[in-house]
């Protein structure tokens, strides 16, 4: 089968997701791969962005992965790459299509190339499959622009051929947006359990980091919002003893604030900013933690997700402490799926209570890893979701 994959990240600097996984996975399958992106702002490579690129041979995560990356041209110029994009796109997408010959269509993009994939295949009788990780247009601040975002929006929800969301509360958010229901499934987030598995921990990364014996270590993964939840521990870190470790994984808009926050409140001992690190190498931190943390705080952006971290930290057998996101309480309901759960303003007073309960977290860690094992590897999840593909007309 020759499927093109659409996305609205920069497919070569976004963090490792789900579009990365199942795209590679396809191709190792034996199905030809191409994948649409939009290159995010760059100025130092202005001129190599004003001319549509094409990487043959491409992976990043599988290293038997083969897929062809088409960049589209766009001045990659901050605030004018999505814009450029938008209108450069539709002809990129057409000639995919008739030269490659595809004959199945995975969206993810909505905003910037949604509208453009759905008129495209419409004409040529594609079938779409439009995969709902989150609400994009929340993700915008100005106003006038999120409006026209959501529009464009919910024009691709309605008009794509299936919907699948990672959540129920993801599933009534594309039903109010007027897709049909019989066109709106669910489909489980997936973890590549090579990556993400029970690690030893690793003396050497210990002392590394400065880590004693009898430190407690909790860790954060992801990419670094404002709604991350990270600046409400910081701000309560003096209720930890001075054996407490806090690893932060990640980078995004809000690291440099968080990284000015705890050089102000004199914590580079015991917060530890490590940025973005290989993904490949994220399991030896995580198997340094008592607890793995989702702080985010509750809003129109965060409440209806699955944030993929909870089910990574799952897979290295590792107890979560979160916020109590509807489209995670739906899924992981309690502790017998690895889960403590914990509101915003108690957050650190949980975190304080579980810390010593070290058995009761071992016990909790291992009913998370059994759950994700059997319900979440992309390697099984990848072959159905195949076959979705192949059964849409």
């Amino acid at each position: 089968m020759r499927i093109l994959i659409i996305h609205e990240i920069d497919w070569e600097k976004k963090v490792i997701f789900e579009p990365h996984h199942l795209a590679e996975l396809f191709s190792i399958q034996g199905h030809e791969v191409f994948v649409i992106d939009c290159a995010q702002p760059n100025t130092k490579e202005f001129i190599k962005g004003i001319h549509t690129r094409t990487l043959s041979d491409y992976s990043r995560v599988y290293d038997n992965a083969n897929i062809t990356l088409i960049r589209p041209a766009s001045f990659l110029v901050k605030g004018v790459n999505r814009i450029t994009h938008f209108f450069s796109c539709k002809k990129v997408i057409e000639k995919t299509i008739q030269e490659k010959g595809i004959e199945k269509i995975f969206l993810y993009g909505s905003i910037t190339n949604g509208v453009q994939t759905i008129k495209i295949a419409q004409e040529k009788n594609i079938p779409v499959i439009y995969r709902l990780l989150d609400i994009s247009h929340e993700l915008i601040n100005i106003p006038i622009i999120k409006q026209i975002a959501k529009r464009l929006e919910s024009k691709v929800i309605r008009n794509a051929n299936l919907v699948l969301t990672t959540t129920k509360n993801l599933k009534n958010y594309a039903i109010e947006m007027n897709a049909k229901r019989e066109n709106v499934e669910m489909f489980p987030l997936g973890v590549n359990i090579n990556d993400f598995k029970p690690l030893e921990k690793s003396s050497e990364l210990e002392k590394e980091l400065d880590i004693k014996e009898n430190d407690k270590v909790i860790i954060f993964v992801g990419t670094i919002y404002a709604f991350a939840g990270i600046k409400n521990i910081i701000n309560e870190f003096s209720l930890f003893g001075k054996n407490v470790k806090f690893i932060i994984i990640g980078g995004g808009p809000d690291f440099n604030r968080i990284k000015l926050q705890v050089q102000s409140q004199k914590l580079e001992k015991n917060i530890i900013l490590l940025g973005f690190i290989p993904q490949k190498d994220i399991a030896k931190y995580i198997a340094l933690a008592d607890v793995c943390l989702n702080p985010f705080e509750i809003n129109q952006i965060t409440n209806r997700i699955l944030p993929t971290k909870i089910l990574e930290y799952l897979a290295c057998k590792k107890p979560v402490l979160s916020t109590p996101l509807n489209g995670t309480k739906e899924i992981l309901l309690n502790e017998k799926y690895g889960i403590i759960y914990s509101k915003q303003k108690k957050f650190v007073a949980k975190l304080l209570e579980i810390l010593d309960s070290e058995s009761k977290l071992k016990e909790i860690g291992e009913n998370g890893f059994e759950y994700v094992i059997e319900n979440h590897d992309w390697d099984v999840l990848s072959k159905k979701m195949i076959e979705k593909l192949e059964n849409i007309k």
